[in-house]
């Protein structure tokens, strides 16, 4: 199974990164992942916060967030 590490800047002073390598299916699966464990404090945990996770996430003007697959 591929593994995916994410990194995702958060809005807090003292531990401004999350960052973890989730294995997962694919990258949605993966994302998915990481916004319920990781991000559920700065988005609603539901269908809308995830839209707003991810377009936060691959927003091209301020990305808060990085996706690589590891192999």
């Amino acid at each position: 199974m591929p593994k995916f590490s994410i990194a995702f800047v958060t809005p807090e002073t003292g531990k401004p990164l999350k960052h973890r390598i989730i294995e997962s299916a694919d990258q949605d699966a993966a994302l998915k992942t990481f916004f319920e464990e990781e991000t559920s404090e700065y988005y609603s945990n539901d269908q809308q916060g995830y839209h707003y996770f991810k377009e936060d996430f691959f927003d091209d003007s301020s990305g808060m967030g990085s996706l690589i697959v590891c192999e």
